[in-house]
């Protein structure tokens, strides 16, 4: 007889590596190996580790990044949820853009993996989660300490510092991180662009089965821009490529987080799991994209001001079951976010206030509730189905006036309160026919919420509409009625939720144990909608859309030191209720391909020649205007030599001459009778070297 003593399982006594069950073919774990393949200097560069998601800057590399997944032009992140450490990048009512997704307030050498999601197909994640998802780890360990410094052409200089206590360990740890960031760029009128980060991370068991962790941090930058140069101008030779019209654009945002972590291990195996969140953010943007098309002796500049806190919490239980001799995994969870807001719009030409376009306290709130189940027929089948519920409350104070009457600058106000929810259906099928090969079919709907300003607005002309209905006004006496006071009619027929609904199939291999192949087909349908223009402070109608293509992606190990890794996707979208010809989906990418061969070794000479391209696609719903692609080729090189890293990093070693980000923008400039809509872009980067030096002890 053997007898066995019952004690409590350490949950960092044990590490298991393998292959996480995924519920897509698209979806994808990015740890160590993809991060060594993949060389990247920012955070933000950590995103292009997502096969098929682009990325562009265009106001001096303070902004957060334009983002391009799967066929939308995410803007600034209204289709892609993005997360750290379960707390939520993406800010909605923001002053530049709904959805905004800062990520510079992480600094990358902390981060230990990331998931990404393509398609709504989980019910653990909700808001903007249409495209896809990405989600951030931070270490809870540090490899070793760091002192890291990087410096380059454009005066670019950033240091890093990383420190653990010696008597970190299992039951207990921590670690600070430090880093500066300053670039000029490789404009006439420098960027001046720094930027400065704290980290800081520690966790302790308080019981054998359960364990806290803590993370606070924070960051400020500031910048000058040349903004987004129109097309004639440069080849006028008004200014040259990397000049600019106003040099006044630019801008500075600050952000504080403070996140709390608990997790406990049951008796009978199950995973409890919640985290509480707390963020302060302050932003101010200065920017002209038109110059002097609305007020030609000033200029149109424009300041987009916010002071924002955000405070949230999730959690989740995990547990296993069994019906009729099915194995079930069970996750059962829900979550609250709660957004304070302070958003205002202004005409400042010169960064002198002058006009105050729009100016809105914000309260929105959204609570969730989600249940998700797998159930594990055979070895060859599973299945995982959920539901999602969102509930939203938006209220609105306006204040630019009181009254409809008190307010007379030629924008929609309002003021008020609404509520809205939505459900999000989930149901994935694993089928394995053999070993290493996964067959996966996959359906779900996801959604994006509506700026706050566009929902209450929205709001205020179905209650117009309805109280003067019963004052006996016919419909076309309501329309013109809202018509005077700048609010759009049709917002009574609209929803302010949109909803996208997407299906794919796709499978995923391992071939000779060496070469890792991944192929989807898919589609997607987002409902119509009306979208609040920050720039503008006016809503805009997006009719239905709807996108199908094609992902592909290998990761080939040639020898033990030697990789390969290819991504493509192929997509195809269109406005729906248009005429054939003008109803492309303006910025939307239809070819997107990136890849590269990669030396990694932990001693010695590591290093890769990546390439990446971005085909031309439709600026505009005619095709009238094209966004012009590029391919870039770019390498590093690494010399590891005891405690020391030496690296060279490449861009654009052709020296191609590209444009980053790119619109189809209506502009005047001085000494033009009218106006003239054509290609705005920033220009890209030119060849260019950036040399590090790191120190690990």
């Amino acid at each position: 007889m053997v007898l066995l003593n019952e004690s409590a399982i350490d949950l960092e006594e044990l590490t298991v590596q393998g292959t996480r069950p995924i519920s897509a073919a698209s979806s994808k774990e990015i740890r160590a190996i993809d991060m060594q393949l993949k060389p990247f200097r920012t955070s933000q560069d950590m995103l292009l580790m997502a096969p098929g998601l682009f990325i562009a800057q265009h106001q001096g590399g303070g902004k957060a990044e334009q983002i391009f997944l799967r066929g939308f032009d995410c803007d600034h992140g209204t289709d892609v949820s993005i997360n750290v450490d379960g707390m939520p990048v993406n800010m909605p009512t923001h002053a530049h853009g709904q959805g905004y997704a800062d990520l510079h307030f992480l600094i990358s050498e902390t981060v230990e993996e990331m998931d990404v999601n393509k398609g709504p197909y989980l019910a653990n994640i909700g808001d903007f989660y249409t495209a896809g998802a990405v989600n951030f780890k931070t270490k809870d360990f540090l490899e070793n300490n760091l002192i890291k410094i990087e410096a380059g052409q454009f005066n670019t200089q950033k240091y890093t510092f990383m420190f653990q206590p010696e008597n970190g360990g299992v039951q207990q740890n921590g670690y600070i991180a430090m880093q500066y960031h300053h670039s000029d760029g490789p404009f006439l009128s420098p960027e001046k662009y720094e930027r400065m980060n704290i980290f800081g991370k520690y966790f302790f068991q308080l019981t054998p089965n359960s364990k806290l962790t803590m993370s606070a941090g924070g960051f400020s930058t500031g910048w000058n821009a040349s903004g987004q140069l129109p097309d004639r101008a440069i080849k006028q030779g008004i200014i040259s490529r990397f000049g600019g019209i106003d040099n006044l654009e630019g801008g500075v945002t600050n952000r504080k987080n403070i996140n709390v972590y608990y997790n406990f291990l049951t008796g009978s195996g199950g995973v409890f799991e919640i985290n509480s969140y707390f963020t302060q953010y302050n932003f101010k943007l200065y920017s002209n994209f038109t110059y002097l098309l609305n007020d030609s002796v000033n200029g149109d500049m424009i300041e987009q001001n916010e002071h924002r806190s955000i405070q949230g919490i999730n959690s989740n239980y995990k547990f296993s079951t069994s019906w009729l001799g099915l194995h079930q995994l069970n996750k059962i969870g829900g979550g609250y976010r709660g957004d304070q807001i302070d958003v205002q719009l202004w005409h400042s030409p010169n960064r002198i206030r002058m006009n105050n376009f729009t100016s809105d306290i914000v309260d929105e709130q959204n609570l969730n509730v989600w249940f998700q189940q797998e159930f594990v027929f055979s070895p060859l089948l599973r299945m995982v189905w959920g539901l999602r519920h969102d509930f939203f409350t938006f209220s609105k104070d306006d204040k630019a006036g009181s009254t409809l009457d008190s307010i007379n600058n030629g924008l929609p106000h309002a003021t008020g309160v609404s509520h809205q929810s939505v459900f999000s259906p989930k149901l994935n099928f694993i089928i394995s026919p053999i070993k290493n090969l996964d067959v996966f079919l996959n359906f779900g709907q996801g959604f994006h919420s509506n700026d706050a300003r566009d929902v209450i607005l929205g709001t205020r002309v179905k209650e117009l509409s309805a109280a003067w209905r019963n004052e006996g006004m016919s419909d076309s006496q309501i329309d013109s009625r809202l018509n005077n006071y700048n609010l759009e009619p049709d917002m009574k027929n609209i929803g302010t939720l949109p909803k996208a609904t997407a299906g794919e199939i796709g499978i995923k291999t391992r071939l000779f144990s060496k070469l890792h192949v991944a192929l989807s087909g898919w589609y997607l349908y987002l409902d119509k909608e009306f979208v609040y223009v920050g720039d503008g402070g006016v809503t805009e109608l997006s009719n239905p859309t709807q996108r199908l293509g094609i992902d592909a992606e290998a990761r080939l190990s040639i020898l033990s030191w030697l990789w390969a890794d290819l991504d493509v996707s192929a997509a195809k979208g269109n406005i729906l209720n248009l005429p054939a010809g003008q109803n492309y989906i303006p910025l939307a990418p239809t070819l997107t391909a990136s890849g590269g061969i990669s030396v990694v070794r932990a001693k010695g000479f590591s290093g890769s020649v990546r390439f990446r391209h971005l085909s031309d696609r439709p600026a505009n719903e005619d095709n009238s205007i094209v966004a012009t692609g590029h391919t870039l080729l770019n390498a590093s090189l690494i010399y590891n030599y005891k405690q020391f890293s030496f690296a060279v990093n490449a861009e654009n070693l052709l020296n191609s001459e590209w444009n980053e980000a790119q619109f189809a923008t209506e502009t005047r400039l001085k000494g033009e009778t009218s106006s003239v809509t054509d290609l705005c872009y920033t220009p890209g980067n030119p060849r260019n070297f950036q040399f590090s030096v790191s120190y690990k002890f």
